[in-house]
């Protein structure tokens, strides 16, 4: 029987950070996986996409906008999502996401892959750069452009999904991306064509060619040896 997801609180400074985890922990036979999702939060469609990955990596999906009430808002409801980012402490919140990884590192086998989800893409630069992950893969990761300065000292594996009609990565922002990847040792960045922004999400622009695209991208990093 497939264990149902925990929902854990994690001490950081003024607080406790929510968060989803799926499979055992402690392991020290698996990696760990640090999951950013989307302005919509730790949304019930990205749990279960997660879950049958419980039994290939310790699972930990912070909730990023805790502070400001937190939970998880309907993709529908675009307004109430973009509120959140109004006055949102980014600085504050890295630390945070900065804690949920060493949570994670010291229940895990001490290897930490990062899955970051619109929103959650840039942060997965940020950690790649501190060389903090193994391995990163983004869907639909949005302003990534805007946190390329550090890209040259990125060198674990990259799987970066984007969509061809995304207008918050437009062709512009995904070209600025690739040129700065261009001489990365293993970089795949995946333009999927005819995909919106939110590709990855349930509803109106969910593409599922592309969904399972980066579905399997993050069980090859998975399954990579350390």
């Amino acid at each position: 029987m497939q264990e149902l997801p925990k929902h854990l609180d994690i001490d950081v400074a003024g607080g406790s950070l929510p968060v989803v985890v799926l499979g055992h922990e402690p392991t020290d036979r698996l990696p760990g996986l640090i999951v950013v999702p989307s302005i919509f939060g730790p949304a019930r469609d990205l749990i279960e996409r997660l879950s049958p990955f419980a039994d290939r990596a310790l699972i930990v999906v912070p909730d990023p906008f805790w502070r400001l009430g937190g939970g998880t808002i309907p993709y529908s409801d675009h307004q109430t999502a973009l509120a959140r980012l109004q006055g949102f402490d980014l600085a504050t919140c890295t630390e945070d996401l900065r804690t949920a990884l060493e949570w994670t590192r010291a229940r895990c086998n001490g290897r930490v892959h990062g899955l970051g989800i619109c929103f959650g893409g840039p942060f997965m630069l940020r950690f790649a750069a501190e060389g903090a992950l193994a391995g990163v893969v983004t869907w639909h990761g949005s302003r990534m452009e805007n946190f390329l300065a550090s890209a040259s000292q990125i060198a674990c594996p990259l799987r970066l999904h984007f969509g061809s009609d995304d207008p918050i990565s437009p062709p512009a922002a995904i070209e600025a991306i690739q040129a700065a990847f261009r001489n990365h040792p293993d970089a795949s960045i995946v333009v999927h064509p005819g995909a919106l922004h939110g590709f990855s999400h349930d509803g109106p622009s969910y593409d599922e060619r592309a969904c399972r695209a980066g579905l399997d991208a993050l069980e090859e990093l998975l399954s990579s040896p350390a």
